[in-house]
C-alpha cells in the first residue's frame, strides 16, 4: 500500500502542477459549458431533469479529458525509459498501475466538482425559477454517473499508455476505444439488426447516463462499468510485467502473458453478456413522487373515489417500459398522498405471462396498452399516446416530449367522471389553421389531441354553407384567419353569439382579418401593430407573465406565456354590458411596433402604444341576469397571436400556452371551476429571456473556465 500511496501522490501531484491537465480541465468546461446551456435551451418545457441534462452535456467530452490526463502517465515513462529503472526496484506491477490510476481519477473528480458548480451556482443566479428545485443532492445520481464512466475511461487510458510509447498516439488510441468504437457498433449493430433497433431506441452509454441521473440504476450498468474498469487496469498491469519480462523471459512465458489479456477480453465479454441478460433495475427516489406530478393529475386523483386498476400489457425489453413503470410508480405514489383513489398497477409481458395476455388478446387488446378499469368501466390508451409522435419517430424524455402524465390523468377522468362529449367546430375557408395539420412547426395537431384526450370531438364549420352553428358546439374556434368573414358569415356568427355563444379567436391579420368586425361590435379591437419587447426569447416572440385574476389564468401566476407576432388588443367603446378583461398582458418595457421588418426596432411614442399592452382577453355578457333568468351567458377569448398553440410553440418552448388554451376551452365550454396547472413538476421551466440565456452562456462557456485558468496560471507561476 506504500507504493501505491507514493504512486498516486506522484501522480495527482504531477498533473495538479502541469500545463497539459490545466488546459485539458479548462477545455472540459468550457465545451461541456457551452453544450450543458444549449441542451437546458433545448430542455427547456422537457421532462428531462436539469441533472440528466447537465450529464449528458459533459459526457462527449469527459472521454477527451480522460485522454489528455492519461496519455502521459506510462508512455512518456515508456520513451525515456524511466519504466525500465523503476522496474528494476521491488515494485509490483499492480501497485503501479493502482497508484497512477487513482491520481488521474481524483484529477478528473476536481474537474467534475468544478463542472458541477454551473448548474448549482451559476444557474440559480441567472435562473431565480430553478433556484428551489436544484440541490446537491438532485445531482448526486448524475455526478456518480459520470465518476463511473470517467473510471472506466482512465482505465482504459491509461491502458493505452501502456501500450505507446508517444501520448499523443496514446491520447488518440483511448478516444477511438472509448468514444469511436463503442459509436460504430451501435450504429452498425441498428443498422444490421431490426431487433437491436426495437431494444435500443437510443445509445445505450446516454441512455443509461440518463437513468442513472434520475435515480434509476440497474445491476447490468454498474457491473459493466466495474468489468470495463478491472479489464483496463489487468490489461495495463499485464502490459508492463512484460515490460519486465522483455530480455529475461523465454517466447513462451511473453506469449503467455498475451494469452492472459486476450482470455481476460473474453471473460469480461461474457460476464457483461450474462449482466445485461439477467439485469435487475432498482431505483432510489430522490425526489417525492407527488412533488413531480402536476396539480391538475394530483386533483383528478383526489377526485376519483374506489380502486382503478392499470394493466399494462407492453414487453419487459420494450423501450417505453421503464418510462412508463416510472410514471405509473409515480402516480400510484401521488394518489397515496392524496387520500383519492388507489391504483392497483399489472403487468403483462405478452412473451412470459401466457395466461393474462391470453385474456386481453381475447377481449381485443393490442400489446403496447395500458388498459384502465374502474369496476364496469373499462378504458384503453395505447402506450405510443404518451409520447409526441415527430416525423414518424417515436421520441422519449429525452426528447422532451413525455406527456404521458396527462394522458393518464385524462383517462382516469373520463373512467370517474364521464361527461357527454361535445365538439368544437374550427372555421375554415379565411385561411385559417386547421386542426389536422400535422406540421412541426405551424401546425394545430398537437393542441387538437389534447383536446380529444379532455373528451372533445372536433369537427370543421364552414359558415358560408352552413345555415347556422350547430346545436352540439361547445365553442366556435377561429385560429388565424386572415380573410375577413362574409356579411353572411357574420350574420351567423352574431346570431350564434347573440343566445349564449362561445367563441375563441386566435387573431391574426390586423383588425379587420377573420373576426375583426364582430369583435369590434363585442367590445375589443384588435390593434393594427406587432408587440415588442426587450424581454423575449427568440428576439420575435414577447414573453408574458402578468395574468389576471381569472378563472383561466388564475392557475398561471408564476408561469409565463410566449407570444409571437402578437397584435396588441384595446377594449372598445361597443356594448356597455359586456365584461372585458385582460388575461396576459406584457411589461412597461414593451410597445406595438408599427413596422416590424425595419430593423432596428425603435419606439416612436407619437404613432405607438407604450406597454403594458392587452395580449390577450375575454368578454363576457350575461353572467350576473343568466343566474335569475336561466341564460347561458355569452363569453368569447381572443388570443392575439395565431400560432400561440402551434405544434412549434408548444415543442420548443417552456411556456403556459398549453395550460392558457385549454384552461379558456373548460371557460367557454361552461366548465367554471378553476383548472389546475397541467404542466407537471418535472418539467423544466428556466423563465430565462435571450439576455438571461446570453448572461448564462457566458458564465458557464467563458467566465468561469476563464477563472480556472487564472487560478491555475497564477499557482503554477508561484510554485516555480
Amino acid at each position: 500500500m506504500r507504493t501505491v500511496r507514493v504512486m498516486f501522490a506522484r501522480t495527482f501531484g504531477s498533473l495538479w502542477f502541469s500545463w497539459t491537465s490545466i488546459a485539458a480541465m479548462v477545455m472540459f468546461l468550457a465545451l461541456s459549458g457551452g453544450f450543458f446551456v444549449r441542451a437546458l435551451a433545448r430542455g427547456d418545457g422537457g421532462s428531462t431533469p436539469v441533472a440528466a441534462l447537465w450529464a449528458l452535456a459533459a459526457a462527449p467530452f469527459l472521454p477527451l479529458l480522460a485522454a489528455l490526463l492519461t496519455m502521459r502517465l506510462l508512455a512518456d515513462e515508456r520513451s525515456d525509459g524511466r519504466l525500465e529503472l523503476l522496474l528494476v526496484a521491488p515494485v509490483r506491477e499492480r501497485d503501479l498501475v493502482v497508484g497512477k490510476f487513482l491520481g488521474a481519477c481524483l484529477m478528473l473528480a476536481v474537474a467534475l466538482v468544478a463542472y458541477l458548480s454551473m448548474p448549482l451556482v451559476v444557474l440559480p443566479l441567472c435562473a431565480p425559477d430553478l433556484a428551489g428545485r436544484l440541490s446537491v443532492l438532485s445531482f448526486l445520481p448524475a455526478l456518480f454517473a459520470l465518476l463511473m464512466q470517467g473510471v472506466s475511461w482512465c482505465a482504459l487510458g491509461l491502458c493505452a499508455s501502456a501500450f505507446c510509447r508517444q501520448a499523443a498516439v496514446a491520447a488518440v488510441a483511448t478516444l477511438l476505444l472509448v468514444l469511436a468504437l463503442p459509436h460504430a457498433v451501435f450504429q452498425a449493430g441498428v443498422a444490421w439488426s431490426p431487433a437491436l433497433r426495437a431494444r435500443f431506441a437510443e445509445m445505450p452509454l446516454e441512455a443509461d447516463l440518463v437513468d442513472l441521473a434520475t435515480g434509476l440504476f440497474g445491476s447490468a450498468t454498474l457491473l459493466f462499468y466495474a468489468v470495463l474498469t478491472c479489464l483496463g487496469l489487468f490489461i495495463a498491469t499485464k502490459r508492463i510485467a512484460a515490460t519486465r519480462l522483455c530480455g529475461k523471459a523465454s517466447l513462451g512465458a511473453r506469449m503467455s502473458t498475451v494469452f492472459v489479456m486476450a482470455l481476460s477480453v473474453v471473460f469480461a465479454c461474457c460476464v457483461i453478456a450474462v449482466a445485461v441478460r439477467l439485469d435487475v433495475p432498482f431505483e432510489i427516489p430522490f425526489r417525492p413522487a407527488e412533488v413531480e406530478t402536476s396539480a391538475r393529475t394530483r386533483q383528478v386523483l383526489a377526485e376519483t373515489h374506489g380502486d382503478v386498476s392499470v394493466t399494462c400489457f407492453l414487453a419487459a425489453k420494450a423501450p417505453e417500459r421503464r418510462v412508463v413503470s416510472r410514471l405509473l410508480r409515480g402516480l400510484s405514489a401521488t394518489a397515496r398522498t392524496v387520500a383519492g383513489t388507489r391504483l392497483d398497477v399489472e403487468w403483462v409481458d405478452p412473451r412470459w405471462d401466457l395466461g393474462p395476455a391470453a385474456r386481453l388478446v381475447r377481449r381485443g387488446t393490442p400489446e403496447g396498452t395500458l388498459v384502465f378499469s374502474r369496476g364496469r368501466r373499462r378504458l384503453e390508451v395505447p402506450v405510443a399516446s404518451l409520447f409526441s409522435s415527430t416525423n414518424g419517430e417515436l421520441r422519449t424524455t429525452s426528447g422532451g416530449v413525455f406527456i404521458g402524465e396527462a394522458v393518464c390523468a385524462g383517462a382516469l377522468q373520463r373512467l370517474a367522471h364521464p361527461v357527454p362529449s361535445e365538439t368544437v367546430y374550427w372555421t375554415v375557408g379565411h385561411g385559417e389553421t386547421a386542426f389536422d395539420a400535422y406540421d412541426a412547426s405551424t401546425g394545430m395537431s398537437d393542441i387538437a389531441r389534447e383536446l380529444r384526450q379532455e373528451g372533445y370531438r372536433m369537427e370543421k364549420l364552414d359558415l358560408s354553407a352552413s345555415p347556422a352553428v350547430p346545436a352540439d358546439c361547445a365553442l366556435v374556434v377561429v385560429s388565424g384567419a386572415r380573410e375577413p368573414f362574409s356579411q353572411v358569415e357574420r350574420t351567423r356568427l352574431q346570431g350564434y353569439l347573440e343566445t349564449g355563444g362561445r367563441l375563441l379567436s386566435l387573431a391574426a391579420g390586423g383588425p379587420n382579418a377573420g373576426t375583426g368586425a364582430i369583435l369590434a361590435d363585442w367590445g375589443l379591437k384588435v390593434l393594427p401593430f406587432t408587440a415588442v419587447s426587450p424581454r423575449t426569447l427568440t428576439g420575435a416572440d414577447v414573453v408574458v407573465a402578468d395574468f389576471a385574476d381569472h378563472r383561466i389564468t388564475s392557475s398561471l401566476k408564476g408561469c409565463i406565456a410566449v407570444f409571437g407576432d402578437a397584435a396588441p388588443l384595446k377594449q372598445n367603446t361597443g356594448r356597455n354590458e359586456t365584461e372585458f378583461t385582460a388575461l396576459a398582458s406584457t411589461d412597461a418595457q414593451a410597445w406595438g411596433e408599427a413596422d416590424v421588418s425595419a430593423r432596428p426596432w425603435t419606439f416612436d411614442p407619437s404613432l405607438e402604444p407604450k406597454g403594458p399592452l392587452v395580449l390577450a382577453a375575454a368578454l363576457e355578457r350575461g353572467d350576473v341576469t343568466a343566474k335569475d333568468i336561466a341564460l347561458r351567458p355569452t363569453r368569447i377569448v381572443v388570443i392575439g397571436d395565431a400560432s400561440f398553440v402551434s405544434n412549434g410553440a408548444l415543442a420548443s418552448r417552456a411556456n403556459a400556452n398549453r395550460d392558457f388554451f385549454l384552461n379558456a376551452v373548460s371557460w367557454l365550454a361552461g366548465l367554471d371551476t378553476p383548472s389546475a396547472v397541467r404542466t407537471p413538476g418535472s418539467v423544466v421551466a428556466t423563465g430565462l429571456d435571450r439576455s438571461g440565456w446570453l448572461k448564462f452562456g457566458g458564465w458557464s462557456a467563458l467566465l468561469l473556465p476563464l477563472f480556472l485558468l487564472l487560478v491555475a496560471s497564477t499557482a503554477l507561476v508561484r510554485r516555480r
